[in-house]
């Protein structure tokens, strides 16, 4: 018995591992490299943690293009409702953001984002965001979740639902 499971064992590791892995679920068959771009909406709420723990809620879209295999190159709009520097009901931001991509397991992928642009609260201001996600594909539609640090000590909580082309 143990000799039988010892030849087994020898004729296992003689095989070469790519042979029987499938190939990840990122690499296309036909070898086109996928889809280039990704149109996001994204929904949430910004958690104020400097000004008493309000809430803000936060509407957005976003267009990312592919520029390399897993890093995107994306601008993003969005409007956040009622926040305390802001003297209009809604403050536009619009941000260039630099996407990092890493695929983890089949139709999974996690990703981080560092956003550089502008906001209007009252005047133009700077905004920046460092932000932590994750995506599930479903083909050519994906629901994404992020986690977000912005300007204003704000901490934003957003859903999405996307498209890749």
């Amino acid at each position: 018995m143990t000799g039988a499971l010892l030849a087994l064992a020898l004729a296992a590791g003689g095989l070469d591992q790519e042979e029987w892995q499938p190939p990840p679920p990122w690499e296309e068959e036909d070898g086109e490299g996928g889809p280039r771009f990704f149109l996001s909406a994204w929904g949430g709420e910004a958690l104020d943690d400097g000004g008493g723990g309000a809430s803000h809620g936060v509407l957005g879209g976003e267009l990312a293009w592919a520029a390399f295999e897993h890093l995107d190159l994306g601008l993003a709009g969005y409007v956040y409702r009622g926040l305390p520097e802001a003297v209009r009901a809604s403050t536009p931001v619009a941000l260039v953001r630099l996407i990092q991509r890493y695929p983890t397991r089949h139709g999974v992928e996690a990703t981080f984002a560092i956003g550089v642009g502008a906001a209007r609260p009252d005047d133009w201001v700077a905004w920046l965001q460092v932000a932590l996600g994750v995506r599930v594909t479903f083909g050519p539609l994906f629901l994404g979740g992020e986690i977000a640090f912005e300007q204003y000590d704000l901490l934003r909580l957003t859903g999405g639902l996307g498209v890749a082309f």
